[in-house]
């Protein structure tokens, strides 16, 4: 809230168009729509934007050509990096570190493709991923400048995703903390909603606390993105160049807990599950503005290039 909101503009009616994470985060490559790229479930993923050509033409590619530095680092596309090329490394990215398989979810034993090494980190508390993401973004973003030259970095951490690891630092820091009551959470009358919900009985008292549980873990997991951020402001801050670049700040898609008398989840039309934030603080983006418009995950790439 201090370092976006405060000092950017939010876009109060920002979607994605597909509540899935890989999905959506080929659209935020490409600037399309699922089915214009093909990639229309997590399952398909990196196997299927890979197959299709689409590592070919992306946002890298394209700012790779106007002469920026290029980095990426967390999470890529479910999958990733499939059976073939265990050290493959997408057209366009000069700097790459991003997680093998599905280690990165645990933020603890996990490997991490480093431009083309695999490279294996254990349980330690230096080795909390969302922590080795930030250091690694803030020696990208120190060389960039160092070297005089424009860069575009594409930060991607994997909290809060389930199972919502927080820092060992960050442990216990909401305890009582219950999800959102919003008015559709738990919903008791559900007349109108489809078949499929009106199925659904109320959620017990042990469906709630689960729900709270992980609520708990979420606001935990995040506080190391705080950290992140904060370390990639100052850092270009010290450099002298926050002045000069932008920052996007925004989601691969939403979760409902407990609305509707759902579990905690995605993959619904619900405004929960496809309502997510989008901040933008940069040159000339007003300081605590606020945009109405509808947009939508397909106009991110297009206004970076």
């Amino acid at each position: 809230k201090r370092l976006l909101i405060e000092e950017g503009t939010t876009f109060a009616n920002y979607f994605v168009t597909n509540s899935v994470c890989c999905p959506s985060r080929a659209s935020i490559l490409r600037g399309q729509y699922v089915h214009n790229h093909g990639v229309k479930s997590n399952s398909a993923g990196f196997r299927r934007f890979y197959r299709l050509g689409n590592e070919s033409s992306t946002i890298a590619t394209w700012l790779t050509t106007a002469g920026y530095l290029t980095g990426y680092m967390g999470k890529y596309l479910n999958g990733y990096p499939g059976d073939n090329n265990k050290t493959h490394v997408p057209p366009g990215w000069g700097e790459w570190h991003v997680a093998v398989g599905a280690t990165g979810y645990k933020q603890f034993d996990y490997s991490l493709n480093e431009n083309g090494k695999i490279i294996k980190y254990g349980h330690r508390d230096v080795d909390y991923l969302t922590d080795v993401i930030a250091r690694k973004a803030t020696t990208f973003i120190r060389d960039a400048i160092e070297k005089e030259k424009p860069f575009f970095l594409h930060v991607s951490p994997f909290a809060p995703h389930e199972p919502a690891t927080p820092a060992p630092r960050h442990r216990g820091l909401f305890r009582g903390a219950k999800a959102p009551r919003t008015a559709s959470f738990n919903e008791k009358n559900v007349g109108s909603k489809p078949a499929y919900i009106r199925s659904l009985p109320l959620l017990g008292r042990k469906e709630v606390e689960e729900i709270d549980r992980l609520y708990r873990r979420r606001l935990e997991s995040l506080q190391a993105v705080d950290d992140l951020l904060e370390d990639i402001i100052a850092t270009l801050e010290q450099a002298g160049a926050l002045h000069r670049t932008y920052i996007v700040f925004t989601s691969d898609n939403g979760y409902h807990l407990g609305q509707h008398r759902l579990m905690q989840g995605k993959q619904t039309a619900y405004e929960e599950d496809i309502h997510v934030p989008l901040v933008i603080r940069g040159p000339g983006v007003p300081a605590r503005g606020s945009v109405e418009h509808l947009t939508v995950e397909t106009d991110l790439a297009p206004t970076f290039a």
